[in-house]
């Protein structure tokens, strides 16, 4: 029988993460953390399922080649630049201080100072693929924290072509002297530019010319190619296979057709993520793990302390709220994929000891499979250092200080909702507040006039600075579920007259949001949901003011419509005795209808139709009963009368 080289390994690895995240899926464990524990257990120092250390090597290769490929593709250029300039201020500090301040200690604990550049690049770096999969799962992507961490990583990402091209610099030249590094790394630096530059010129070229061809088969094999073959082409110039599948990917998500390759090959990316977390556990020798466990949890604990430290100092420094940056900081606080190519890297320039990369490859998974239960408690502990350090906003005092607000509307989060509400109190002198904690939408809402503050409303003291006690009403319309609660719940403490209208994304939040203390709440699916069944029992002409009833109704019972399958089909039977009954209604007859010039026996609409017309007017004159004889000219208004198919099919006659 052939032996068909890795199947034997990938049926074993497949098998066992099955299983394993059945278990952790009940059990509520995050996947990652059910992909590293099955690496672990299957792997040679487990229970030796797969032991060839080739194939090891080269599932962790081709997992990380395709997820830095899916990272890539999802990274567009565009992207970054929107996210803003203190987003990407954030990101940029972060990268640097956490990159400078580990290896300041790395080198003054004794490393050289290629490895202690090395480990600082190591530990700069966080998982996109856990923080972007927890966010996602947790519906959070649109929290301002969501914003904010994924701007953080966008900065990371980028940053990892500069980190190898150094690393190459230090690995690749024999005797380590400033002119040899200055040498290689210049080109290195070349060699990525010709890279980027080949490919931003012939591929957008390439792809429109298949694109044309119209085969969805041949498009894919076309991404595949452009994929594997900027990959080698970037290996061939002496830098990473897998940087150059992350170019690749970037390369492409500013195509045209971006949209349309992200729909075709990310559906692939769990298993792309699945395949690359299980060979990091796979490398990871269990034995020397057990005896260093002493200093790899503490290192572990710390990288992911000091992590999170730093961007708190940098939320502080930046006057983003302490809630928001400890979130921040505790979601990125984990070492990342992106981190396993560095070391890979290192370790191929022969600037990393096994001792020391199996440390760092140790520290790197406990990190992944820590941070996701702890970033679930983010909230509770955000929350609780918030209170303990009782960080209060300046501006809002001052603001305070400044305005005596009274029988005001108070508008929390200045996304679309927020922006058309204050357009609209604007314009009719109501006396109204904004708070948000995005510094681009606060300079963007004081251009526009508005009064604006800088400020958390999950904060007690800052609602009271807002003076939420006179308020006459407040608008939650934010997409953080955590903050919107507590803003509810404290708002109603401190005013029980206030009343507070929520926005939420969130269906199965609705009752409870109620009852902390809610007024209305509006929930997007919903709404969307009333606004689509409005129009389609407008097109079949329903009376308006059975339509607007009907939106009234839903409304008014909590859109338990929506919520509860019999409630939904009493109304539908509702509906149904409405359609099948006659109604009136009127049509234009413009020059170019069917209608214009002809008499009413011409047509003869109730023999066609059934339907009757029971009055034209005809220059603001109404002509009841019209004969047979009755001659219709443009500008008329016909009355209608007969049931909704009948309308329908004359409507459509009539027009011709």
């Amino acid at each position: 029988m052939e032996n068909i080289p890795l199947l034997r390994e990938i049926v074993i690895l497949l098998l066992a993460s099955i299983v394993i995240n059945i278990v952790f899926y009940r059990l509520g464990v995050p996947a990652i953390v059910g992909f590293l524990v099955t690496g672990v257990l299957i792997g040679p120092s487990g229970l030796g399922l797969v032991t060839d250390a080739q194939s090891i090597e080269l599932l962790a290769q081709i997992g990380l080649v395709l997820l830095l490929f899916t990272i890539g593709l999802e990274l567009s250029m565009s992207d970054v630049i929107k996210i803003g300039r203190e987003a990407l201020g954030m990101g940029g500090l972060q990268v640097l201080l956490t990159f400078g301040l580990t290896a300041a200690i790395s080198y003054f604990g004794g490393a050289t100072l290629p490895v202690a550049i090395l480990i600082g690049f190591v530990i700069a770096q966080s998982s996109t693929a856990i923080i972007l999969k927890v966010l996602m799962d947790r519906g959070e992507m649109n929290s301002p924290y969501g914003r904010s961490a994924m701007s953080i990583v966008m900065v990371q990402d980028l940053s990892v072509i500069p980190m190898v091209i150094i690393l190459q610099g230090f690995g690749s030249v024999p005797v380590v002297t400033p002119l040899a590094i200055a040498k290689t790394l210049l080109i290195a630096f070349f060699s990525v530019m010709l890279v980027l530059g080949m490919s931003y010129i012939l591929v957008p070229r390439l792809i429109h010319q298949v694109v044309k061809i119209r085969s969805r088969e041949i498009f894919i094999l076309t991404i595949l190619f452009i994929c594997l073959g900027i990959a080698w082409f970037t290996s061939k110039l002496g830098l990473s296979f897998a940087l150059g599948a992350f170019i690749a990917g970037i390369v492409i998500s500013e195509s045209d057709y971006s949209h349309q390759i992200v729909a075709e090959i990310l559906p692939f990316k769990d298993a792309f993520t699945s395949l690359f977390f299980i060979s990091i556990g796979m490398l990871l020798e269990f034995n020397y793990f057990l005896t260093n466990i002493y200093k790899i949890i503490p290192l572990s604990i710390g990288i992911i302390i000091f992590k999170t430290l730093i961007i708190v100092s940098i939320g502080q420094m930046l006057k983003y709220p302490l809630r928001l940056a400890i979130i921040v900081g505790i979601g990125i606080s984990s070492i990342g994929e992106f981190s396993f190519l560095l070391m890979k890297t290192g370790e191929g320039y022969g600037l990393l000891s096994r001792d020391l990369y199996q440390t760092l490859l140790a520290a790197s998974i406990l990190t992944m499979a820590t941070v996701p239960f702890i970033f679930q408690k983010s909230q509770n502990i955000a929350m609780s250092l918030a209170h303990i350090f009782r960080i209060r906003d300046s501006k809002v005092s001052e603001l305070s200080r400044r305005t005596h607000l009274l029988d005001h509307v108070i508008i929390v989060g200045y996304g679309l909702n927020g922006q058309n509400l204050a357009r609209v109190l604007k314009e009719t002198g109501i006396h109204y507040l904004i708070m948000d904690m995005d510094i681009t939408r606060i300079r963007h809402a004081k251009k526009e006039g508005h009064r604006v503050i800088f400020g958390d409303a999950s904060h007690p003291d800052v609602l009271k600075k807002v003076g939420i006690e006179n308020a006459r009403m407040i608008v939650v319309a934010v997409s953080d579920p955590v903050a919107t609660r507590r803003a509810i719940k404290i708002s109603r403490d401190i005013n029980p007259s206030v009343h507070i209208l929520v926005r939420t994304r969130y269906t199965e939040e609705v009752g409870e949001l109620y009852k902390l203390g809610a007024n209305q709440v509006i929930p997007e699916e919903f709404e969307t949901s009333v606004e689509i069944f409005a129009r389609v029992l407008k097109e079949y002409h329903i009376p308006t003011n059975i339509i607007q009833n009907q939106i009234d109704i839903v409304r008014q019972e909590g859109y338990a419509m929506f919520r509860s399958p019999s409630l939904a089909r009493e109304k539908i039977m509702e509906l149904s005795s409405i359609l099948a009954a006659s109604i009136t209604d009127t049509f234009f007859v413009d020059e170019n209808a069917f209608a214009a010039n002809k008499t009413l026996a011409e047509m003869d609409l109730r023999k066609k139709t059934g339907m009757s017309v029971i009055a034209v007017i005809r220059k603001e004159k109404a002509k009841a009963n019209p004969q047979a004889d009755f001659r219709i000219e443009a500008g008329d208004i016909l009355v209608l009368l007969g049931s909704h198919a009948e309308l329908d099919g004359a409507i459509k006659m009539m027009k011709g």
